[in-house]
């Protein structure tokens, strides 16, 4: 709790959140210039799962999404994933650097205005019980909750992990969704979703397997559109 609550009085806008260089008040996303312009900001993104599209390719979507047959509407990231990006989340996840949350969420906000998403609420994505004892926290709500008081949006922490999964990074999509299979239900309120758009708030997109799951769920309790919001997500392989 202390060091929580001492997360939340740390300056923001003192110390770059990447490199710890000293920066102006302010600089956008509390960065210094040299991490700024490391960021790829994800602008030609695949209309489908979000993932970045080199320039020469010259389609919409990407070639893994024409395949696809996703539950949710649409998949927004906000920055590739590289090595700053990896720094900062690991600190932020495993670092317990939970102020992080907030310079996190500016940049989410921005790529909704960015993108011209409209929705109802905000659902993060659960984590299970297990987890977020040995982590202390849930960094999806935890970015949700900051990007709901930025936009003035209702967060719906509504969502249950009922099965504590392997970690997903190593195993195959078809593995992935088998893993998944039966893991989330909505433990209330689920009347409150029922023909609204929801945007799903979770930090990194990787095959989408865990959205899509989600996805399912809420539409199958009557829900509107599904948008999927993360913070970073890796390179299109085509």
């Amino acid at each position: 709790m202390i060091d929580t609550l001492l997360d939340y009085i740390y300056p923001r806008n003192i110390k770059c959140i990447i490199c710890k260089n000293p920066i102006p008040k302010t600089n956008p996303y509390s960065l210094c210039k040299s991490c700024f312009n490391e960021i790829n900001f994800i602008k030609n993104g695949c209309i489908k799962c979000g993932k970045p599209l080199t320039l020469f390719y010259k389609e919409e979507i990407c070639f893994n999404c024409k395949k696809e047959d996703y539950f949710f509407e649409r998949a927004l990231s906000c920055v590739e994933y590289n090595d700053n990006i990896h720094r900062l989340m690991y600190s932020f996840k495993y670092g317990r650097k939970t102020y992080l949350a907030y310079p996190i969420a500016k940049v989410m906000m921005d790529k909704l205005k960015y993108e011209y998403i409209d929705f109802d609420y905000i659902i993060p994505v659960p984590i299970h019980k297990k987890r977020q004892r040995k982590r202390g926290f849930n960094q999806s709500l935890l970015i949700a909750t900051n990007l709901g008081k930025i936009t003035s949006k209702e967060v719906l922490d509504i969502l249950y992990r009922k099965k504590y999964t392997r970690f997903l990074s190593n195993l195959s999509k078809k593995d992935r969704k088998n893993e998944l299979k039966d893991v989330f239900t909505i433990k209330e309120n689920e009347h409150k979703i029922i023909k609204k758009n929801i945007l799903l708030v979770d930090d990194i997109f990787t095959t989408g397997s865990t959205v899509d799951e989600i996805s399912k769920i809420l539409i199958k309790h009557g829900s509107g559109k599904i948008y999927v919001l993360t913070f970073t997500t890796g390179k299109n392989i085509y």
